[in-house]
């Protein structure tokens, strides 16, 4: 990268220096075609044609003194390797890094709505077999008072909680938002992480083997793992479910490890003296 200091090379874009060169061309002709009044002044014509031609020549030579070092690579792959797009990982990495707490908490609901099913019928169950014995004692002694048993009572007030708890929870569509927001961190996930590999590419036209590159590159995988658990996780599998969650533990311990790296690449992108587009 070729910088301003005195010294130093300066390259010039050809790219660039085309478009530039082409636009100022078409305003200085519009420009002229506005001034002359018609065909019989030639002298007019010819004058603003000089005119035209210095103003090109003089652009051009503008152009020609911007320094190469506002572009990462020459300008070989145009807007994809400057600033705005070198700053679209970190900044959809960052939110996905959201995204990603808020889809567990989701997820963790689902899991609470779920097991309260198995609680309601477990305390059912337990209602039952109290009342059974209930009813023993009645047949055993029928002209007897047998006022309700407190427990049983309770157990009622308890699964009558409970259920409307449950209903309220499902009606919160938890299961739902955690499958569409999870699938959107899936394939928004692995598109710009493959982005920032290809931007940096773009950049320095090499990679980085490093701490960052690796623990993403294991993120992209965890991220497949765990999508993969959701159809045995369908049919109850309890594995599945146990596993699936784990890697998606171990999958946001890796995305806050990487998040440091990650900002202090950011900030050396930010700071770096390259066009933003």
């Amino acid at each position: 990268m070729v910088g301003l200091g005195a010294g130093k090379k300066t390259i010039v874009r050809p790219g660039r220096a085309l478009v530039y060169g082409a636009g100022l061309l078409a305003a200085g002709f519009g420009g002229s075609q506005s001034f002359v009044k018609g065909p019989s002044s030639g002298p007019l014509v010819a004058n603003m044609a000089v005119d035209t031609t210095a103003v090109v020549a003089a652009s051009a030579a503008v152009i020609a003194s911007l320094p190469e070092e506002v572009f990462a690579k020459g300008g070989v792959y145009g807007p994809l390797e400057g600033k705005a797009s070198s700053l679209v990982h970190p900044v959809m990495m960052g939110t996905l890094f959201l995204t990603t707490l808020y889809a567990g908490f989701m997820g963790l609901k689902w899991r609470e709505t779920r097991l309260m099913s198995a609680d309601i019928s477990a305390l059912k169950e337990q209602e039952k077999k109290l009342k059974a014995s209930e009813a023993l004692k009645v047949e055993q002694d029928p002209e007897g008072s047998h006022p309700e048993h407190p427990e049983v009572m309770r157990l009622k007030e308890e699964i009558k909680s409970a259920t409307a708890t449950r209903t309220e929870m499902a009606k919160a569509g938890y299961k739902d938002k955690h499958f569409q927001i999870s699938s959107l961190i899936l394939g928004g996930g692995i598109f710009f992480v493959v982005y920032g590999v290809f931007n940096t590419w773009f950049r320095t036209e090499k990679l980085f083997p490093g701490p960052h590159l690796f623990a993403g590159a294991a993120i992209c995988v965890i991220w497949a793992l765990a999508a993969s658990m959701v159809p045995k996780m369908e049919k109850g599998d309890e594995t599945a479910r146990t596993a699936h969650i784990g890697l998606n533990v171990v999958n946001l311990g890796l995305f806050a490890w990487q998040l440091p790296t990650g900002f202090e690449i950011a900030q050396k992108v930010w700071g770096a003296p390259i066009a933003w587009f």
